[in-house]
């Protein structure tokens, strides 16, 4: 068998294997996809550019946990605001700010790039510490979807300890992505209180890698009547309803 012979077999195994990831992008992109998902697009009830982010979105059980905890709260009538604290993805600001724009919405934090250190623990459970860079969503990118001149949007740049001192309106769904024990205890304890009957606390990067996130679930956890329940997106994020 000559070199050419060989290059072409490879060429051709490699060509098939890009086909066949493609057509099967393609066609698990129709088909792994919650009944009530498509039923509203069938229905042209989800918005244009909320559809489009789905179709690329990597993390997509995280993208229809919030859609459908949303969709529960207009279906249930629970009054309030939309409060986002850490935002780290901007396609969750364009999800809920186009889909609801009748809720008053509130984002609040650093919006800049920043660092963390963690500590993660191996298969073998070896614990070491690592800085890790945590891209939150930038101030430009938020106003773009959260205009000064839509009354209803509130963009709040800094510390969100500090924004929460303000918060007195009813919550309906508290998204919480800091990253640290004191702010992630901050956002529940503020929020809680707030939050009606049916409405959705939802606390990302729930996982033994980031402590301190779980370690404030776990305590504030024990404070209240009602359970986080985990949801099985990319990083681990937990969800709680009102009772």
């Amino acid at each position: 068998m000559t070199l050419l012979t060989i290059l072409n077999i490879v060429v051709i195994n490699v060509a098939m294997w890009f086909g066949v990831s493609y057509f099967w992008s393609f066609w698990t992109h129709k088909v792994f996809k919650p009944w009530a998902w498509l039923e509203q697009k069938k229905r042209k009830m989800i918005n244009t550019d909320v559809e489009k982010t789905e179709r690329t979105y990597k993390d997509r059980v995280r993208y229809y946990t919030y859609f459908f905890a949303m969709q529960q709260i207009e279906e249930k009538e629970v009054q309030g605001e939309i409060v986002m604290m850490g935002v780290e993805d901007i396609d969750l600001v364009r999800l809920l700010r186009e889909q609801y724009p009748q809720r008053e919405m509130r984002v609040c934090g650093p919006m800049e790039a920043s660092t963390y250190t963690i500590r993660r623990e191996n298969c073998q459970g070896e614990v070491t510490e690592e800085v890790v860079p945590i891209d939150y969503a930038e101030e430009a990118e938020v106003r773009k979807l959260m205009p000064e001149t839509d009354v209803k949007s509130h963009v709040y740049k800094g510390a969100v300890t500090d924004v929460l001192k303000d918060l007195k309106a009813p919550v309906a769904l508290s998204l919480i992505d800091t990253v640290d024990y004191e702010d992630v205890m901050a956002c529940m304890r503020t929020t809680y209180p707030l939050m009606p009957k049916g409405g959705i606390m939802i606390v990302h990067s729930y996982n033994h890698d980031w402590e301190g996130i779980k370690r404030a679930v776990d305590d504030f956890g024990r404070t209240i009547a009602e359970g986080f329940l985990p949801v099985a997106d990319m990083y681990g994020s937990v969800a709680m309803v009102k009772s």
